[in-house]
């Protein structure tokens, strides 16, 4: 029974996955909580880097900088330059975007899934620790599940984030 559940999961999943890349949509993983109430850090959303248009009110995802950001477009000048704001930010953003620097609109947000890249990337060191013990406690072939665990926390490394902290905490650090 419990075989047949962790299965159907499986394929669940794999036929998702297949489906979210077969649409070209990029991952990305929320590593702030900026855009509260949202999306929270931890949320795994995804982004239509495909999509012609964006509106006014539409979340985005934009490089910059700090790297990419996911906000909210507030307003669009005449130009196509967008001004953008986090949900939980007091104000928008110093800087208008260029609407070059948009990777696109965020399509799916799937809360708390990004949790464990989250984890890799902002306790490494824990969680290195953790997947070694962890592998070294495993009865039986523990070099294979050295490397398992190894390529899973790399693979899990190499997931996209997106988010800058809260704005007050990001104009007090500017030049």
């Amino acid at each position: 029974m419990i075989s047949r559940l962790l299965l159907g999961a499986a394929v669940s999943v794999i036929i998702f996955t297949i489906g979210i890349a077969g649409l070209g949509w990029k991952p990305y993983v929320v590593m702030s909580d900026s855009m509260a109430p949202s999306m929270h850090a931890g949320d795994l959303i995804f982004v239509d880097p495909h999509a012609r248009t964006v509106s006014v009110y539409e979340i985005v995802t934009y490089t910059d900088r700090r790297g990419p950001i996911t906000h909210r477009v507030i307003s669009q000048a005449s130009d196509g330059a967008l001004t953008v704001k986090g949900d939980a930010n007091a104000g928008p953003d110093p800087a208008a975007v260029d609407r070059a620097s948009v990777v696109g609109p965020v399509r799916l947000i799937l809360p708390r899934l990004g949790w464990p890249v989250m984890q890799v990337h902002t306790h490494p060191v824990k969680v290195a620790g953790g997947a070694l013990l962890l592998a070294l406690l495993l009865p039986g072939r523990r070099l294979l599940g050295l490397l398992m665990l190894g390529g899973l926390v790399a693979a899990v490394a190499m997931v996209p984030t997106t988010g800058a902290t809260l704005l007050s905490a990001w104009t007090t650090a500017q030049p």
